[in-house]
């Protein structure tokens, strides 16, 4: 869990907010990465609000049972908010045969966070499954506006992060387009693929870190921070394992 922290720049402390961008390719899937951050901010006292359009609570608290945080009992306590948007959105959609416009979903949101943010220094957010909007009928315009919105939500919290999970599926689709939108906004940027040759006992996939801001830093940047870092990973019941390529 460390590696992906500190690949993830999250073990530093900024007034600063960070945007975090999960890239799917090919299907794959990143909630690990989700795992692991809500292990360290619970584990650090920092309020996370999770809008979730992908996967639920009791999958979340069953991972975290296992990499040693209870999830439900930090709901319970305040410091992290779980809003299946989902489900509640599916519910809409089957009961009136239409869906909640992009406009009242964002002021929804906007209001549950402002609601925590004043009971806590600062709020960071998770979007789960950012792309099922598509499944749900609303628009590239519309998907991208609710992004944008939390985006500059979190800009207005100190040291927070906005943590964005979207599936791009091929090149003509508009899942790549919002994905690669989403990617210009990013601090840090990751891409999840599955191995090209298929499965392996050893092995789950690629897991790729860019970081596209470094390049609008000071001259005096380390240069190779700017430099996109390559990795396998290893998927674990209690966590994940980074490994060099070529390692196994």
């Amino acid at each position: 869990m460390s590696d992906i922290i500190t690949s993830l720049h999250l073990d530093r402390e900024t007034q600063k907010h960070k945007v975090i961008v999960a890239k799917e390719l090919n299907g794959c899937n990143s909630s690990f990465i989700t795992s692991c951050v809500l292990g360290h901010c619970i584990k650090n006292r920092r309020s996370v609000f999770i809008i979730s359009l992908h996967n639920s609570k009791d999958h979340y608290q069953n991972v975290g049972l296992k990499m040693n945080y209870n999830l439900v009992r930090n709901i319970e306590s305040g410091l992290i908010q779980f809003y299946n948007a989902g489900e509640e959105l599916t519910r809409a959609v089957l009961a009136n045969d239409h869906i909640i416009s992009a406009s009242d979903l964002l002021a929804k949101i906007k209001r549950q966070i402002e609601c925590m943010h004043d009971t806590n220094k600062s709020v960071n957010i998770i979007f789960d499954g950012v792309t099922h909007l598509f499944d749900l009928q609303y628009s590239l315009k519309d998907v991208n506006f609710i992004c944008k919105e939390i985006i500059e939500l979190v800009r207005g919290f100190d040291n927070s992060f906005a943590l964005l999970h979207c599936n791009a599926a091929c090149e003509t689709d508009e899942t790549h387009v919002l994905a690669n939108l989403l990617a210009h906004k990013a601090h840090v940027l990751v891409e999840v693929d599955h191995l090209a040759s298929g499965w392996s006992a050893d092995v789950s996939g690629h897991i790729t870190f860019k970081y596209p801001s470094r390049k609008f830093e000071a001259e005096h940047t380390n240069k190779l921070e700017q430099k996109p870092s390559h990795h396998l990973f290893k998927l674990f019941d209690r966590g994940v394992k980074l490994l060099a390529p070529g390692a196994v």
